[in-house]
Formats: structure tokens, C-alpha cells, sequence
């Protein structure tokens, strides 16, 4: 058994792991979507997941290992998606309509298959909030990429932190009840999910992505250094 959390991750034993993957937070700005610089997020859209191909992972090991061989972000992150267990059989039911192949998500989630605990998930992560997800034809989309944010802050009161994420497990059951009720979203079962983060950069032989361009050499003839 992998070790658990340590006790002061407040994840209820009722949760189920879906996976770990590797993301980069984006800056994310937009008519009708929260403002924040570090949206975080375990949905297919809107942010970066590493690798692209392939990007869930049955083990922390796994997901690391993965991120060797690429050039990675400083800013990349290690995560886990974790799912209450009385809300997995829709998540795991659309996965299976859909006809994709989700060996990761549906080995950790489907009620035939032993169920990873949250407190079996890898130690040193914490939980940085709550989204609402739904799985829709082989992609994971959020709450947020369905123009549900606006409707949300003025019809249930809820709103985001400083990455896109709701406060609590009840904002969540409030938005995933509610965007359920609707019939103007994606044909998905919308859930709600914690997120655990790793505070450790990904390691990568290739080194971290940098933004700065490298500073010119003097001994550079000038319309090399102007280039």
C-alpha cells in the first residue's frame, strides 16, 4: 500500500482516487469566467497536462517519470484528482458510454475494481480546493469551460479562489446539483473533486522551460546580438 496523507489533510475517507497528472496553472481571463493568474484545474481544457498523450497516471511515481524525457515549466505540478465515493458511479458510467479507454481512471474508480482510498494517496500533498467536473466523450471538461460560471456566482452565491477552485466539498455539491438540473451544458454528470497538490517542481533531464531570452555575448558581432 502506498503511504497514506498526513493527518492534517482534511480529505474524508469517503473519497475515492481517480488518478494523478501533471499540469502547468494558467493565467486564465475571459467574458463570463473567473480572473485568476494560476487557474488549476484536472479538466482536459484550459490548462496544460503533461504529457499531453496519456495524461493520467495510476501512481505518483508513474507521473513523474513520465515528465523526464520533456521540457517542463517551473511552474508544472504534480496533483491527484480525488472523487466522493457516492458521486463516482456517474463519473465511471460516462466513461464507459463514451466507449474511451480510461484504464487509469476506470482501474482507481469502477465499483468492480478495488477502489484507492484518499488516505492511500502518496504523503506531503495538501488539498488545494474543490471544482466541478464531467466526463464527456473521452474528455474531462470543467464547471468553467461551459460558460456556467456567471449563472453560478448569481444564482447559488458561490465563488472562486485565486485558482478558479470552489471553497468546500458543499460549494461543490451545490454547483454539481445545479449544473445536473440544467439542459444547456455538456451531456455530461457533472461531479465534484478535490484536488491534492505536490509542492515540489517536476524534475526533467531537459531542464525547466525558461521565458527569458539569454543575455547576448559581448564578443557577439552586433547584428548577431540584435537578432
Amino acid at each position: 500500500m502506498i503511504e497514506g496523507l498526513p493527518s492534517e489533510v482534511d480529505v474524508p475517507d469517503e473519497m475515492l482516487l481517480a488518478g494523478y497528472f501533471v499540469a502547468v496553472p494558467e493565467r486564465l481571463t475571459g467574458v463570463g469566467l473567473p480572473r485568476t493568474e494560476r487557474l488549476t484545474t484536472a479538466s482536459d481544457c484550459l490548462i496544460d497536462r503533461l504529457p499531453q498523450d496519456g495524461c493520467w497516471f495510476g501512481t505518483a511515481q508513474e507521473a513523474l517519470a513520465a515528465c523526464l524525457p520533456l521540457q517542463v515549466s517551473g511552474d508544472a505540478r504534480l496533483y491527484a484528482l480525488l472523487v466522493p465515493a457516492e458521486h463516482v458511479g456517474g463519473f465511471v458510467a460516462d466513461i464507459r458510454a463514451a466507449g474511451t479507454d480510461e484504464p487509469v481512471l476506470l482501474a482507481h474508480l469502477d465499483v468492480r475494481g478495488a477502489g484507492e482510498s484518499a488516505r492511500e494517496v502518496a504523503e506531503d500533498g495538501h488539498k488545494i480546493g474543490w471544482e466541478v467536473l464531467g466526463y464527456d466523450h473521452g474528455l474531462l471538461h470543467t464547471w468553467l469551460c461551459n460558460d456556467l460560471y456567471e449563472d453560478g456566482r448569481l444564482d447559488l452565491g458561490v465563488g472562486t479562489d485565486e485558482r478558479g477552485l470552489l471553497p468546500d466539498r458543499q460549494a461543490a455539491l451545490r454547483v454539481a446539483a445545479w449544473a445536473n438540473a440544467r439542459g444547456d451544458t455538456k451531456p455530461a454528470t457533472w461531479f465534484p473533486g478535490a484536488l491534492i497538490e505536490w509542492d515540489t517542481p517536476i524534475e526533467s533531464r531537459l531542464g525547466p522551460v525558461t521565458t527569458e531570452p539569454p543575455t547576448p555575448s559581448a564578443s557577439q558581432p552586433w547584428w548577431r546580438r540584435i537578432l
